[in-house]
């Protein structure tokens, strides 16, 4: 079972898993717990953090079988046919074969973003001035990003069987109550394999995505410049997450994202179950705060704010590549 894939629903329910030939298969608990074991805690300068291995990926049609037509993504361990590494594992042009995430959302340290349990969410400053105190930690330090995070969001989907990770792991510091410290139990309940806090509580920066002046998608080259490529992809207005984008296009691949080119005013008709916002000139943010309620997840974005907002309702998340 060293390729597990699943195929991208059209409603918000459990996905139907597939094998290496888009064949359905059933998945019994803990079948992912051998593939998944190089997913595991580390410690450097002091902060918590969780190594996430490198992996291929395929976002294709199935050709054959009784899944024949249907939209379908998988992951692989190994480089196979029609695969492609992963943009989250690489940088500068060079091949990564893991990165890091903070295990907790990002906590103050100094100058710096920390992932320290015992600590509230560093919050109350802009985008820029985050991104610098992560990078402030040395060198492959950073904000994490939206490969980053995609990553994650595709491991997590095919063991889950459903994007609806509030209804699979936890709803999470979702309701109201204010911020609270990012190893509160409410927070590290919405968690997937030592990823504490991936959504409610605090939202979340994220770099390498944001809108232009026209509502379009500029992601980060699949190559790890850290350079925007345009995708020509239109933001959907504001709604539940109904349909992802799977452009691809010179430097990138959305196939290896979860963006949205449509969206639904019906939770229950929609296929990811998470809300979106959108507008101009805005940088992204992920997850949810503590009073987005249904609205949070694994798959919410917000990418309708200007880089200098700050509040105590928005934080970061460090990662090391």
């Amino acid at each position: 079972m060293s390729i597990q894939g699943i195929i991208v629903g059209k409603k918000l329910t459990d996905w139907q898993r597939v094998d290496a030939d888009g064949n359905s298969v059933e998945v019994e608990p803990g079948a992912f717990d051998a593939l998944y074991a190089g997913i595991k805690p580390a410690l450097f300068d002091d902060q918590h953090m969780i190594e996430i291995p490198a992996y291929y990926y395929r976002s294709a049609t199935i050709e054959h079988g009784d899944n024949a037509g249907k939209k379908a993504i998988w992951c692989s361990p190994e480089r196979e046919d029609g695969f492609k590494l992963h943009p989250a594992f690489r940088h500068q042009g060079e091949d990564l074969g893991r990165f890091w995430l903070g295990a907790y959302q990002g906590t103050p340290d100094g100058d710096m973003l920390g992932s320290q349990p015992g600590h509230m969410p560093l919050t109350n400053i802009d985008f820029p001035t985050m991104q610098a105190r992560a990078a402030a930690r040395g060198d492959g330090w950073m904000l994490w990003s939206a490969h980053q995070l995609a990553a994650v969001q595709m491991l997590a989907l095919i063991e889950l069987g459903t994007p609806d990770a509030q209804a699979a792991i936890a709803r999470g510091h979702v309701d109201g109550g204010g911020v609270q410290p990012v190893d509160d139990p409410r927070v590290m309940s919405a968690s997937w394999r030592g990823i504490t806090g991936l959504w409610g509580n605090v939202w979340q920066m994220l770099d390498g995505l944001r809108t232009d002046n026209e509502g379009r998608y500029l992601v980060w080259d699949e190559d790890g410049s850290r350079e925007y490529r345009s995708t020509g992809v239109q933001a959907p207005d504001s709604g539940w997450f109904r349909r992802r984008s799977n452009k691809s296009g010179e430097g990138f691949d959305l196939g290896a994202m979860f963006l949205p080119k449509k969206t639904h005013d019906d939770r229950d008709k929609s296929a990811f179950g998470d809300y979106f916002w959108a507008y101009r000139n805005a940088v992204a943010y992920h997850g949810g705060g503590w009073g987005v309620g249904g609205g949070a997840g694994l798959f919410p974005l917000i990418v309708y704010d200007g880089a200098g907002i700050s509040g105590p309702f928005v934080g970061g998340r460090l990662a090391k590549v």
